[in-house]
């Protein structure tokens, strides 16, 4: 049996589909070839170990393929002037150092609430920053979680105009999901566009 908690977890994941078909948008325009994994979604809370997931989008770079985590925030930004927190957080520490994950890490890409924007956290910047560790409070569980968190300079923030050419960016209109069930048929729309390209 599900609860209504799982069931806003579903939700948040149907909803962030979308930023993921962005993210791997960008990269397909600069004619890398990108695989994104099935979206597979648990029954029950109780069952969510055995649906992890292995990584959002594999790129394949010249130097081989990498593990991309797309994250689509409920904040709208453009750059670190106006970054809504004081930090920028990359993930619970248990999300980002799952085992189920894949790949080599190359980035985790945070996605502004309106897709106009990107931040864009290399995996470098792990030890090089470096990451520390910050807890706080979850909003959206009201629990609190160990996060991973560096600092705004230390982070590229790019207009998604930049990444895309013309016919993908009238493609991000079409992005804002009202529902799950929106959300759902966007990303089936999306893949298909990168199975075929757009003509």
């Amino acid at each position: 049996m599900t609860t209504p908690r799982h069931q806003e977890f579903l939700g948040r994941l149907d909803g962030s589909a979308p930023a993921v078909f962005l993210v791997g948008l960008t990269h397909h325009n600069k004619g890398r070839d990108v695989f994104m994994p099935g979206m597979r979604r648990a029954p029950t809370a109780a069952e969510h170990e055995l649906y992890r997931d292995i990584g959002d989008i594999f790129v394949t770079f010249p130097e081989g393929r990498r593990r991309v985590e797309v994250k689509w925030l409920t904040a709208t930004f453009t750059g670190a002037r106006d970054w809504p927190y004081r930090v920028v957080f990359v993930g619970t520490v248990s999300s980002v150092d799952r085992p189920a994950a894949e790949g080599e890490l190359h980035s985790y890409v945070l996605v502004s609430k309106d897709y106009r924007t990107l931040a864009i956290i290399p995996a470098a910047t792990r030890t090089s920053a470096p990451w520390r560790v910050v807890n706080r409070l979850a909003r959206n569980t009201n629990t609190r979680h160990d996060y991973y968190a560096l600092e705004k300079h230390q982070v590229e923030f790019v207009a998604v105009d930049d990444l895309l050419s013309a016919p993908f960016r009238r493609l991000v209109i079409y992005l804002k999901p009202k529902d799950a069930n929106d959300a759902a048929r966007i990303a089936a729309a999306v893949g298909g566009l990168l199975e075929r390209g757009i003509e």
